[in-house]
Order: C-alpha cells, then structure tokens, then sequence
C-alpha cells in the first residue's frame, strides 16, 4: 500500500475555464486572485467571470492510473465512530411526527422507504489526509460541530473496485450527494474528481461502500497527555483568569437612551473567556495560511473549572494534526483493521 507525503502547504494547480492554460499558484497568489487582484496570466479573465481559473490536477498525477487508486490509502473524516456501516439507517434520525409528515406530504405511499433508499444510494467521499482534516474544519466552522467529537478512517479499496475513467470536475451537488448510478456505468463504483473545496487540486473519490475492502479508524484529535509542556503553560494562561468575574464597563451616560439600550443587550465577556479566544487565535496562526480562518473550537466556560485543561487539548491537538501528521498516521497504523 502506498502512503502518501502530506503537505498542506504545496503549490496549487490552475485550469483556466476560458483559454485552459495552467500553471501552479502560491496560497498568496490564491488570496490575490480572489480579491480580483490576480487574473489568469495568459488571458486575464479573473475571478468574476463564469469561465474564471478554478483548480485542477496536475497531468502527472498518478492517480490517474487505475492500479495506484488501488494500491492508495484513502482518508475520511466523520463524526461517526464506525464509518461506513453497512448497518447504517438515516431513518433512525427522524421522529415519527417527521415521519407521518413525510408520508403526507408524498405523492404515494412509501415516501419514507424511497427517501431512505436515496440517501443509502449517495456515494461516499474519500480523499487525501489533507483533505478529510480539511474537511474537519470546516464542519466544526459551519456545521455546527464545534463541540463534536470526530474520528480519521483510513480507507483501503477493494483490488476488484470498478473505476470511471478520467478524472472529472467535481460534479455539482448539495452537501456533496452523488449518485454514481445517475453519472457512470451500472457497475462502476468509483469516481474520480478534483476537490476544489479540501486539498484544493488534489483528487478525491465518490465512492460506494462496495469498493470499500477494510477500515482503520482513530479519535481525532489525538489525546494530548497532561504532562505536556504546551498545554501545561496554556491551561495556566487560562487559570490566570479563571478568577477575574468582573467586566469593565464605560461610565453610565444617563443621558444617553440609545447606549443604556445597546449597554443593556451588550454581550459580557469575561477575562477567561477572552483568553480562551486569545488560544484559539494563536493556534489558528499556526495553521497553514488557507486554512487559518477555519479554526472553531467550542469553548465550554461553565465547565472550565472540572476540566480546565480540554479547551486547550483540543487546540493543540488540532494544531497538530498539521504539524505531526506521521503522530496520526502511526497511530492509526496501529489501529486494528475492519473488513466492510
């Protein structure tokens, strides 16, 4: 099996949509061209055009021979501890108020049957290792799963997996739901695209849970012991100012209605939750430059004093997974295999 280098902070790969040059860019260069600034050097369309530059991969890629795809591992970041799972009911999900409103609302019987017979048919997505920690962030950002506990499932495919030829764009779609049946042959059960939204020009692949042959998996991220210098000096930064209570407020201006209106909804900060921002921000300048403004960790202010060093774990531990991916992929190495 073959284990790819990670770098989250490699050159990106460019397509012009309107003359098809391409070229390699810098994450500077990206910041550039999406502030109008940096317009494709061969032809000067920019980013407000319909036909604009957007990523590609590089004809070099090996993933564009059906024997690497194989012999790759492939990496999936989810919530889900068992992932995928055979056994999996979206239905489990839905009340029986949702449920008998889903029935009434459907043309014929069985609208919850066929509802979970589409999603169970949405393809699965893979991708690199940069991809599925990407892919992490951004839930925790938009997603409301800040607070979430996720897990890095390392994907080994089947020899026997059918593959569509080429490597496409990524197919436009809600949430990224695909199904392979409506865009390739009956038995295909993978499919290649450039992600353009996680390791931005690397390929990731939609896949069904057939061409999956085993399954690592680890809580991400790793554990963060107590003895550790970094979180030892962050969990005392924050202790520092467990005990400051008090917000200082500008003067009273009687006078004034509309700032006794504004004073009076005014969100109170308190030192220790300041701080705790003051961490998260450090830590996301430690993040490459694409990623940086993605970094959203739940912090839990009531229960700081029983646990007062898992706000910055979590930090560092995310941090980390940028910094000292061999850490992860060794420990998941030495995760036990799953057969799907």
């Amino acid at each position: 099996m073959i284990e790819r280098t990670v770098n989250f902070e490699r050159l990106r790969y460019m397509r012009c949509g309107t003359c098809s040059h391409e070229w390699e860019v810098s994450a500077e260069w990206l910041d550039r061209f999406d502030t109008g600034d940096e317009p494709c050097p061969e032809c000067g369309t920019d980013c407000t055009s319909e036909h604009r530059p957007n990523f590609w991969v590089r004809p070099q890629d090996p993933v564009y021979d059906d024997s690497t795809v194989r012999s790759l591992y492939w990496y999936h970041s989810s919530t889900h501890a068992v992932w995928p799972d055979r056994d999996f009911d979206p239905a489990a999900q839905l009340t029986d108020v949702t449920k008998e409103r889903m029935e009434e609302s459907g043309l014929s019987p069985g609208t919850v049957e066929r509802w979970v017979a589409g999603q169970k048919a949405k393809a699965l997505h893979v991708g690199t290792y940069e991809a599925a920690i990407e892919n992490m962030l951004r839930r925790m950002d938009n997603q409301s799963d800040a607070g979430s506990q996720f897990y890095l499932h390392r994907v080994q495919l089947r020899s026997d997996c059918v593959i569509e030829p080429g490597i496409h764009a990524e197919l436009p779609s809600l949430m990224g739901d695909v199904e392979l049946s409506a865009k390739c042959a009956p038995d295909v059960n993978v499919f290649r695209y450039v992600n353009v939204h996680e390791d931005p020009s690397n390929v990731s692949l939609a896949i069904e849970i057939d061409a999956v042959w085993r399954v690592q998996s680890v809580p991400i991220p790793l554990v963060v012991t107590t003895d550790d210098s970094e979180l030892r000096v962050a969990t005392a930064r924050l202790l520092a100012e467990a005990g400051k209570h008090a917000v200082e407020e500008p003067p009273e201006d009687d006078d004034d209605p509309l700032e006794r209106l504004l004073r009076r909804h005014r969100k109170q900060v308190t030192p220790l939750a300041a701080e705790a921002g003051v961490l998260q921000d450090e830590a996301a300048d430690r993040l490459p430059p694409l990623r940086r403004t993605r970094l959203c960790v739940e912090f839990d202010e009531a229960g700081f004093a029983a646990a007062p060093s898992t706000f910055p774990a979590k930090l560092i531990g995310l941090a980390r997974l940028f910094s000292d991916p061999r850490a992860v992929i060794d420990t998941l190495a030495e995760q036990p295999w799953r057969r799907v």
